[in-house]
């Protein structure tokens, strides 16, 4: 797809635009971002331009979660992959990311093997900013297996796997994301 370009698609509400995301945190995991949005499709993989993950987005359950804040860097990358979903279905994921309140979006440039294309990408919100947290192992885990799934440079999954974790310390949430960890 091109940028700019737009792709329709026809079911029982008509014909109705498809949305491109980007994800870079755990809805790179196939799996995770299914049990959110069941009609995703993967697009490409990609990475947006100046900008670097970080985990200090406060969320609900008193870890980070990740971000891509903008970097001077012209070197920095944040790598991910872009789903297509249909536009009434991006008010799901817009929900399950809090949108509004912990994060905001962007539309950005997703450079991949054939060009360029436009996605909508979600950033945290400076008033939801905490750098002193840390992500759980099984958020984290999603990230890595969602790198390794999509085939990232290798040393960027390095680089993710620096970052330090701690064990979420709700027994029923933890077992429940550990058995889409573990397939």
């Amino acid at each position: 797809m091109l940028t700019g370009e737009k792709s329709w698609r026809v079911n029982h509400r008509g014909i109705e635009p498809d949305v491109l995301v980007f994800a870079y945190g755990s809805n790179m995991y196939s799996p995770r971002m299914r049990s959110r949005v069941s009609t995703a499709t993967l697009e490409t993989v990609g990475y947006v331009r100046q900008r670097k993950l970080v985990f200090h987005k406060r969320s609900d359950d008193g870890s980070a979660k990740a971000d891509a804040p903008l970097t001077d860097s012209p070197t920095d990358r944040v790598w991910g992959v872009v789903y297509r979903l249909p536009s009434h279905k991006k008010l799901l994921l817009d929900q399950h990311e809090f949108l509004g309140v912990g994060y905001d979006e962007e539309m950005v440039d997703v450079g991949h093997e054939n060009g360029v294309v436009r996605a909508w990408m979600y950033v945290a919100r400076p008033d939801a900013i905490n750098a002193s947290l840390l992500p759980y192992s099984w958020y984290h885990d999603f990230i890595i297996l969602g790198a390794r799934e999509h085939r990232l440079p290798e040393r960027y999954i390095d680089y993710v796997r620096t970052f330090n974790t701690l064990d979420d310390p709700d027994a029923v949430r933890h077992s429940a994301n550990q058995r889409l960890v573990q397939g």
